[in-house]
């Protein structure tokens, strides 16, 4: 009796032990994930600016009235969380300085697409065979703004003036004081030959014209009176041998030597006043009058 006793005294012993530990492991469990902090909430997303896009049709177009890509097509895409405010889209010139030739803003988001005829804000034409830089800045009601850039190509204009048709190209260059494309470098020698190529394809492709190539050059004299001078001196016999230099040129490239005739004008007929220093660069320039 006395060993049953002792047993089941051992047995209740066993079972306290085995329950405490039991209840000991679980309650510290239960008290511990009661009291687990929330997740931290996530942050706060910053506000960001539009996202845009711009691309150009045609690469190169001609806004000279001949019915082919008279028109350039800018298509624009602009995505953005927050309600556009303002959009703006500038076309410079396309030599230094980079003055401002046309401009057109708006209120909200801009238009998907938008048409340029190639006149500037004073009904100027663009140049033939020049490149004009853009951008266009959309902001949103946050104060954010995102801005593209990018080059229109403007491609050899041919103008009808009655009975004659005439190519005006201020972007071949020349060295300085030079009848010819010394002193240039490389990139100035391919942007040269890629615009008098694409002249000799017009050229050729009115091949019952006869073509004068006219020199041009900008007189800088400070006084009226020195200018004439500096006319006649310099710039009259400089432009005549660039212009036969174009003409030597050309016919390198097929154009037939007995339909060109070069002659040098100086700076008898300016494009830009002396006092408009800023556009003087298209008073530099050679021109080709095609006649029949």
């Amino acid at each position: 009796m006395k060993k049953v006793f002792v047993l089941i005294s051992v047995l209740s012993l066993v079972f306290f032990v085995v329950f405490g530990i039991v209840t000991c492991k679980g309650v510290p469990a239960k008290v511990v994930e009661e009291q687990a902090p929330p997740p931290p909430a996530p942050a706060p997303r910053e506000p960001r600016a539009p996202e845009l896009a711009v691309s150009i049709s045609p690469r190169f177009f001609s806004p000279d009235g001949d019915g082919v890509d008279d028109e350039l097509v800018m298509t624009i895409s602009c995505r953005d969380e927050s309600p556009i405010d303002e959009w703006k889209l500038a076309i410079m010139e396309g030599e230094q300085p980079n003055l401002s030739f046309y401009e057109r803003s708006g209120k909200g988001i801009p238009p998907a697409q938008i048409v340029w005829n190639g006149r500037g804000s004073t009904g100027e034409l663009v140049q033939s065979a020049t490149d004009y830089p853009f951008t266009l800045t959309v902001k949103n009601i946050r104060g954010l703004s995102s801005t593209t850039h990018g080059l229109i190509g403007v491609d050899i204009l041919v103008i009808n003036e009655g009975n004659q048709l005439r190519v005006q190209v201020p972007s071949i260059v020349f060295g300085s004081y030079s009848s010819g494309f010394t002193d240039l470098s490389e990139e100035t020698l391919r942007s040269n030959d890629f615009i008098l190529r694409r002249i000799a394809q017009v050229l050729n492709k009115f091949s019952n014209y006869k073509v004068t190539v006219e020199g041009h050059a900008n007189m800088t004299a400070e006084t009226e009176a020195a200018r004439l001078l500096e006319h006649v001196r310099e710039l009259r016999p400089l432009s005549e041998q660039r212009a036969k230099f174009v003409v030597d040129y050309l016919v390198n490239l097929g154009v037939d030597r007995s339909r060109l005739t070069a002659i040098g004008i100086g700076g008898a007929r300016p494009v830009a006043k002396y006092e408009d220093r800023a556009n003087w660069w298209k008073n530099r320039r050679v021109e080709f009058i095609l006649i029949k």
